[in-house]
């Protein structure tokens, strides 16, 4: 073999030894691919400070890695994925995109109270935007908390607020019904924080939640609900007993509320100083009764010896003594009443209704109107008084109150046109149907323009109408 080698020009030698040694270099990188170990995905989506850290990890467990997706993701060995998955969540790995309660596994002594009050707001913000972070549609939450320091004297003391950033997977967006329950959840978990003070924003920037107006200038979806189910109802019993009167579609009904949502509880204590009531009673009595004796004589002899028949007899006194204590404590009335204001109580109510008025068949032409199926039809407002009728009417429906400053406006108006002479507009009406227009091409000038009628109070007011 090596003979026939040796015979082969040089050329060809060459070729055959170049040849070779590629072979051998393919075996070679065959074989070191065939001992590569497999490579899998550990993490992917990572924060940057997360990457970090656990890239520190496996460099002190001598692991092998890989990096990608631009260094969100971190690849290793496919026989340790779950191992390694478990130690370093044992270590608290990742975080998640912010530190939790774990910062506070590691205490050093020395820490000031500052400091362990601004590890406790970074911990409970990171809990929180893991939390949040948990909900399919979030790819990623960041949540700021602004909580002031409390003060014992301070009587104007600073709310605490809240803003929350959430970075959306594509193509992918929160209900309502998400985002109040996004807002109740930090409400709940932050300390003197309400739910009006929680602002929500997507990663383009758009508001979510919360109210870039003055606070109580904007109402909730419940309340407006509320105010317009209210209005709503309002509008329909005015308007179903006005239809009665005048007619189907006769009438329009528009009603405006202003409501107080305030939520008031007051506690009133008041004492009474003239309804005293015994509280307590206490009486004791003491009476004793002695008698003492009394010697009487001149010092000497005469006084020392035993009387005799006619000595005189001594003389004796009764003492008695009477002691009387009473005590009575009295209760001064008090009166404590607790008093909690019902939630969406009426401030003031305004109405304005439109009425029509009525029409008559003019007599001229009502035998050829009718031959041609078109009666024409003549416009009458209605009455001064028939109005005030009205008026009445609709007070009592929404139950007007004056003392409340509640304004009703009843207007008499021409919903219909009559029949011009030039042919601009017709009527077609009749006794079970509403009044019909019917309108031809208007000319550039109108003879008879169309008006409409107002009554309110005791004035008339007329206006030519566009």
């Amino acid at each position: 073999m090596l003979a026939k080698f040796a015979t082969l020009p040089l050329t060809q030698r060459f070729a055959v030894m170049v040849a070779l040694a590629a072979a051998i270099a393919g075996l070679a990188a065959v074989a070191l691919w065939t001992q590569q170990p497999d490579m899998q995905v550990l993490f992917t989506n990572l924060a940057a400070d997360d990457a970090g850290s656990i890239v520190d990890r496996l460099k002190e467990m001598k692991v092998p890695y890989e990096l990608g997706a631009g260094g969100t993701s971190i690849l290793v060995p496919s026989a340790q994925v779950h191992d390694l998955r478990l130690r370093l969540a044992g270590q608290g790995l990742p975080h998640g995109g912010g530190f939790g309660f774990e910062i506070f596994d590691r205490t050093s002594l020395g820490v000031s109270e500052f400091v362990q009050k601004v590890n406790y707001r970074r911990a409970l913000q990171g809990e929180l935007a893991r939390t949040i972070a948990q909900m399919p549609e979030v790819e990623r939450a960041r949540v700021h908390l602004s909580i002031p320091e409390r003060r014992l004297f301070n009587a104007n003391q600073e709310r605490s607020r809240a803003s929350v950033v959430l970075s959306l997977r594509g193509g992918q967006s929160l209900g309502k019904a998400q985002i109040q329950g996004i807002v109740h959840l930090v409400a709940s978990s932050v300390e003197g924080l309400q739910p009006q003070d929680v602002t929500i924003v997507d990663g383009h920037g758009r508001l979510l939640s919360g109210s870039s107006q003055d606070e109580g200038a904007r109402l909730t979806d419940s309340q407006l609900e509320y105010q317009r189910t209210l209005e709503k109802d309002i509008e329909g019993r005015i308007q179903t007993m006005l239809e009665h009167i005048v007619g189907a579609n006769k009438a329009v009904v528009r009603v405006s509320s202003l409501l107080n949502f305030r939520q008031v509880e007051t506690t009133e204590e008041r004492y009474d100083p003239n309804g005293q009531v015994v509280r307590s009673e206490q009486r004791s009595q003491e009476k004793s009764a002695g008698t003492s004796g009394l010697s009487g004589g001149v010092p000497g002899v005469a006084s020392n010896v035993p009387p005799g028949k006619d000595a005189e007899p001594a003389q004796t006194s009764t003492n008695t003594s009477q002691n009387k204590n009473e005590t009575v404590n009295y209760e001064i009335s008090r009166t404590v009443s607790k008093i909690v204001e019902p939630i969406g109580t009426v401030k003031k109510l305004s109405a304005a209704v439109l009425v029509d008025g009525r029409y008559e068949i003019v007599k001229g032409d009502a035998g050829q109107a009718a031959a041609e199926g078109e009666a024409p039809r003549k416009y009458i407002p209605r009455s001064e008084e028939e109005m005030k009728q009205i008026e009445e009417i609709v007070k009592k429906a929404m139950g007007y109150n004056a003392e409340r400053g509640d304004e009703v406006q009843v207007v008499n108006a021409q919903f219909g046109f009559g029949q011009e002479e030039d042919g601009g507009a017709s009527v077609e009406a009749s006794p079970d149907r509403p009044t019909m227009l019917r309108f031809s091409t208007w000319p550039r000038t109108i003879p008879n323009p169309p008006r409409w009628s107002s009554n309110s109070g005791s004035t008339i007011t007329h206006r030519i109408a566009p």
